[in-house]
């Protein structure tokens, strides 16, 4: 039994105060009659000292202390707990993060949940309803106020596991909304508490029927906190972190292999509680990709045990300088800036050559854009991509519109003075970086999948090359334009957008799972945008380009956040303050409970009609 307003407990002053009523005599009035005889004995009562007399059996006594009694319990809002949904409508969540991934004995954290959801919908009653909600990456809804059991039941069966993070904050927004906007209703999370919470838990608009059902038990968990790779002059170099997010030191072994799990070095290890241990290694066979495997004693969290790594290596980009009569400034900017490898033209190839990197116009546009990316200076003619108008003199000093473009860092344009340029339209997908009075200078954007930089006027109108800002900002257009292709793809977690980079030229592009299996990647330009799968492991990229064959690979692991499985508890009080705590899992809403005030009520409601009718008969 719980009582939910304990502090109502002085209406029951209002007991003793009926009974007090019968305790007082009552006050009456001298009278003349025949005889005082019939009277002797009430003479006595008259005459007695005492203001209050025996109490005496009285049904109607009995019946307003009966009703006064009732009342007082209802108020102090008397609660039996219980297993089941105790609301008319009742917004049911599961969380689905890595960490709810974690081994409870012999179901993981997700499958007690299910578990738990599925018989909480068996025991739902006549004309209660269910809002079922999934707290993933980002909340879903599967279900609205549905009181149909198979159902909801097979909604529950077919939530599939999730590695990435929750958004617990919007899933606790969207509840709580849906609850508010129906009276009866009440939420019941489930879950481990443990998901990365990004949003500030806001419970002052929140139903007072919120039930939070702790999912997870254990704490002893060791990961991988951190693995890289990277080739050096006597082989390739491996550091791997491991982490003990338990509570006892973790022992066991650490072993790496490459992309065909074949066995290249192993260790052991003995990490403290809390703590963290890091193995390097030195001279590892080379390998396109390694993969590191760790074996604990102590370990609840399974998906956090592997890792793969894609050693770091400097790629050596190819440009193409277009300049129909040459431009030594912008050949020695190439040649210094970057890791790239020039070659000189003084006009577009007629027939379709070996792809470049970066493509590089100096007065002078292509008709369409090559593959690769693009960087046009002083354009001079007008094309179906490019808006050309005309050109202007300048009297204003270039002034930078942004500092914080990776584009314009460290390059100072207060020194720089340009003497006329180029006037373009419009262009969707291009932003200005510096502008001369109304005149665009430079620009930057993305134009048919492409990364296109425009400085529209041309070098020799300008003192830019001779200023130290001309190197740096030469840098950082090669650095932006050339991502390097032959660098590690990633980091990738799952349900997140990843940026692949792609190879100029490439005929065919395919994604290998880790499953083995393959699907097309249909992109143009240079780079291909990739909703990250659901799922961890070494992918594949594989294109098929004029040299040959190119594969890449890229893992996608878990976040170091969910790693660490020690349960947590939602706590949403009613007095609009969200409060968490760790490692709790009795709260104060923690377990169901049904209210008895309703039916103290009607009762206490019956009991002042049953002492006004035995009033009115004059029992």
């Amino acid at each position: 039994m719980q009582w939910m307003a304990l502090g109502n407990m002085w209406f029951a002053l209002i007991i003793p105060a009926i009974i007090v009523l019968y305790l007082l005599k009552r006050k009456v009035e001298d009278r003349v009659v025949p005889s005082t005889l019939l009277w002797q004995r009430t003479l006595q009562n008259w005459e007695a000292v005492r203001p209050w007399e025996k109490l005496r059996r009285n049904l109607l006594l009995f019946l307003q202390v009966l009703a006064a009694v009732l009342l007082v319990l209802a108020l102090l809002r008397p609660a039996v707990s219980t297993d089941g949904v105790t609301t008319d409508h009742t917004v049911l969540v599961i969380e689905n993060a890595g960490s709810m991934q974690t081994r409870e004995g012999e179901q993981t954290r997700l499958e007690k949940a299910m578990t738990a959801a599925s018989g909480l919908v068996e025991k739902l009653g006549n004309g209660q309803t269910i809002t079922l909600i999934e707290a993933g990456r980002e909340p879903k809804v599967l279900l609205s106020k549905s009181s149909d059991q198979q159902q909801l039941l097979e909604a529950i069966k077919h939530l599939s596991p999730s590695y990435g993070s929750a958004d617990t904050g919007a899933a606790l927004s969207l509840a709580g909304a849906i609850a508010a906007n129906e009276t009866g209703s009440g939420v019941i999370w489930m879950g481990d508490g443990a998901a990365d919470r990004t949003v500030e838990l806001n419970a002052a608009a929140y139903p007072d029927h919120f039930r939070f059902m702790q999912m997870g038990m254990t704490r002893e968990n060791t990961a991988i906190g951190a693995f890289v790779t990277q080739t050096g002059t006597n082989g390739v170099n491996g550091l791997v972190r491991i982490d003990n997010h338990g509570s006892r030191v973790a022992k066991g072994n650490v072993t790496i292999y490459d992309q065909d799990e074949k066995l290249l070095d192993t260790d052991s290890f003995s990490v403290d509680p809390g703590a963290s241990r890091t193995i390097t290694w030195d001279q590892l066979t080379a390998a396109p990709v390694y993969q590191a495997v760790i074996e604990s004693q102590q370990d609840g969290l399974s998906s956090d045990n592997e890792a793969w790594s894609v050693p770091f290596t400097t790629g050596v980009g190819k440009a193409a300088l277009v300049s129909p009569t040459g431009n030594r400034f912008l050949h020695q900017a190439l040649q210094t800036v970057g890791s790239m490898e020039v070659e000189n033209m003084q006009q577009l190839p007629e027939k379709k050559g070996e792809a470049r990197d970066v493509w590089v116009f100096d007065g002078v546009v292509p008709d369409r854009l090559p593959d690769g990316n693009v960087l046009l200076i002083a354009p001079e003619r007008a094309v179906d991509w490019l808006p050309y108008e005309g050109k202007r003199e300048l009297d204003e000093q270039p002034k930078a519109l942004t500092t914080d473009d990776s584009l314009l860092r460290y390059v100072d344009w207060r020194d720089v003075h340009v003497a006329k340029s180029a006037v373009l339209g419009d262009m969707p997908g291009m932003k200005t970086l510096v502008q001369a009075g109304s005149t665009d200078l430079v620009q930057a954007g993305t134009i048919n999948g492409r990364r296109v930089v425009i400085v529209v006027f041309d070098l020799h109108d300008s003192d830019l090359p001779l200023r130290p800002a001309f190197p740096i900002f030469m840098q950082n257009v090669i650095t932006w334009l050339a991502p390097t292709q032959a660098a590690p793809i990633g980091p990738a977690y799952p349900g997140e957008v990843l940026s692949v980079p792609l190879s100029p030229g490439a005929t065919k592009r395919m994604l290998t799972n880790p499953d083995g299996q393959q699907q097309s990647i249909q992109a143009t330009g240079t780079s291909w945008m990739l909703t990250v799968p659901d799922r961890t492991g070494l992918y594949r990229v594989d294109e098929t380009l004029d040299s040959g064959q190119k594969s890449r690979y890229f893992a996608v692991q878990m976040k170091e956040t969910e790693s660490d499985i020690t349960p947590k508890t939602i706590r949403l009080g009613t007095n609009g303050e969200a409060q968490q705590g760790e490692g709790n899992q009795q709260t104060a809403n923690a377990a169901g409970s049904r209210e008895l005030m309703t039916w103290l009520a009607a009762l206490a409601l019956l009991a002042m009609f049953v002492e006004w009718r035995v009033y009115q008969r004059g029992y």
